[in-house]
């Protein structure tokens, strides 16, 4: 309270006995009040709240990373206004990234006929490559809807004998994308009769458990999406066998058995480090944003407190450049910024040892990578300071 009393007064005393202009002395108030905001991290996750009442977008999450690039900052100022200059804040959010599903669904099984139409499969009647089952299908539909679904049935060669598969194959802007489906062993070990799950909510609860031991060993990273195609038994509403029949009742009574199949669906699945969940077409990113001179703009800072080990590293490699500097730096761990002292560090020696230092500890750091480094120094008393770099042209520049 006091200090707004100060620039009010300043402002006052100012306004009578001065003849400059209004616009400079409110540019010399918002200068001083900027310079007393608070310099911190923020570390934030959107909530829905944010993106439907704070951001008006209508749903809980950004159409691309630009979006929330252009978005963001404006969010910064309205929620944290008293940070300041050389503030961070690392914000999480939701970006929609929906994966294709099926549209359209076709069941084949591939026939004897088909494996001898190809040289290289006639002789066994089975494939055992990939290649193999690409080329079947674009000469077999050479003229797909997007996004139809062909759950294939077929033989397999894959070590010592030849093994019944189904799978999906998705068409999707052109080229067919294999899914995953599961063996009848699969179906079996997940507590089905048959090859297939009794309804959609059953798939969605086993589905989960059964890719967790799926991939056990594949290291999947969090974040991961994996896509598999599984089956529910049906009426064959949409004639997907192709035999020229359809069913428009699914409940009629004298259906024929012939016309109950199994039809083919796609669910997409995320890994969140530990199991696999429901994936809702969103995917999670997060954007590091820094404050420049009271303005919230994207950012790739570093923020970095050097330790005892960088002062050895430091005072090593530079001991024969500055023997007194570097030694005491290595045994002392910090920088001497005494003026006229034989361990004085000054501004470029300073400079040089940090280069020295980020090309140690990050060397394969991109064009454009900021780091703002804090450092130990003695004055006459033990205190810190701080150097904000960027690299350009390989080397680490001031950034100022």
């Amino acid at each position: 309270m006091k200090n707004i009393f100060y620039y009010l007064a300043i402002f006052l005393g100012l306004a009578l006995t001065s003849c400059e202009p209004m616009d400079d002395i409110h540019n010399e108030i918002n200068s001083k009040l900027d310079n007393e905001r608070a310099v911190g991290d923020i570390f934030y996750t959107l909530t829905e709240d944010d993106y439907l009442k704070e951001l008006e977008l209508g749903h809980t999450s950004f159409n691309s990373l630009d979006d929330a690039k252009i978005l963001l900052p404006g969010f910064l100022e309205d929620n944290y206004p008293n940070y300041g200059a050389k503030s961070s804040a690392v914000i999480s959010f939701d970006v929609y990234a929906p994966v294709s599903t099926e549209k359209v669904r076709i069941n084949y099984t591939v026939t004897t006929d088909d494996y001898d139409s190809n040289p290289d499969t006639e002789k066994y009647n089975n494939f055992d490559k990939d290649s193999q089952i690409y080329a079947f299908l674009n000469s077999k539909y050479p003229d797909l809807a997007n996004r139809t679904l062909v759950s294939l049935t077929y033989k397999f060669f894959d070590g010592s004998s030849a093994n019944m598969l189904n799978n999906g194959f998705l068409y999707v802007n052109g080229e067919f994308v294999k899914i995953d489906g599961l063996t009848d062993a699969e179906y079996q070990a997940a507590g089905e009769s048959y090859s297939d799950f009794s309804s959609e909510d059953e798939a969605e609860a086993k589905l989960p458990i059964f890719l967790k031991d799926k991939f056990k060993y594949d290291g999947l990273s969090s974040g991961s999406v994996v896509s598999m195609m599984y089956k529910l038994y049906k009426s064959d509403v949409d004639d997907i066998d192709n035999d020229g029949i359809s069913v428009d009742d699914p409940e009629t009574e004298d259906e024929e058995p012939s016309e109950r199949l199994d039809y083919p669906y796609i669910k997409n699945f995320v890994f969140n480090g530990t199991d696999f969940e429901l994936y809702n077409n969103t995917v999670t990113e997060s954007i590091k944003f820094g404050n420049i001179d009271g303005i919230w703009i994207a950012d790739n800072t570093i923020r970095y407190s050097l330790t005892g080990s960088d002062y050895t590293i430091i005072g090593n490699a530079l001991i024969d450049v500055y023997p007194e500097p570097a030694s005491s730096a290595g045994d002392y761990g910090n920088f001497d910024r005494r003026e006229g002292k034989d361990a004085y560090w000054n501004d470029t020696m300073i400079l040089e040892a940090m280069n020295l230092l980020l090309d140690n500890i990050d060397p394969s750091a991109e064009e454009g990578q900021k780091y703002v480094l804090t450092f130990d120094i003695y004055n006459g008393s033990n205190t810190t300071e701080e150097i904000s770099l960027i690299k350009e042209a390989g080397v680490w520049i001031l950034n100022q």
